[in-house]
């Protein structure tokens, strides 16, 4: 190998891992699914700072599941616009340790979460035979 042609490699390879280590999208945060919103498929953001979850039309919906949710701030804020006409459906918020700082019903209005450390927060769903509109955004706090 010449040295004009490792000087090309070296080169190569300092652009390729530039962008690889890349931070300027959110693909190191997945939503988990993501859908039309409608029935048993909801529409799903997650944006560091920003998740929301909406699904219209729902019938006797139950899942268990949650979301990995990058919070930059120590606190969220909860906006609740569900319309629930049978079941239940929680909600829970836990930070980077682990913690759990919000935990309520949908019927329910939102709030704030308590204080926790910054990171990958977790976001959990727990509907139970769930009849009309899940509708919730959680967006950094302080």
């Amino acid at each position: 190998m010449t040295a004009l042609q490792v000087r090309r490699f070296a080169a190569t390879l300092v652009v390729a891992f530039a962008l690889g280590c890349s931070d300027s999208d959110d693909s190191g945060n997945p939503a988990g699914p993501s859908g039309s919103g409608v029935g048993d498929d909801p529409a799903i953001t997650n944006n560091t700072d920003d998740f929301q979850f909406q699904l219209t039309n729902a019938s006797n919906f139950s899942t268990n599941g949650g979301y990995t949710w990058r919070n930059t701030g120590a606190t969220a804020s909860v906006t609740n616009s569900s319309s629930i006409s049978a079941g239940s459906a929680t909600l829970t918020i836990r930070d980077a340790g682990g913690r759990i700082v919000y935990q309520r019903s949908l019927s329910e209005s939102g709030g704030t979460t308590e204080s926790g450390p910054s990171g990958d927060w977790r976001i959990e769903l727990a509907p139970s035979g769930v009849s009309g509109t899940l509708n919730f955004r959680v967006q950094r706090g302080g």
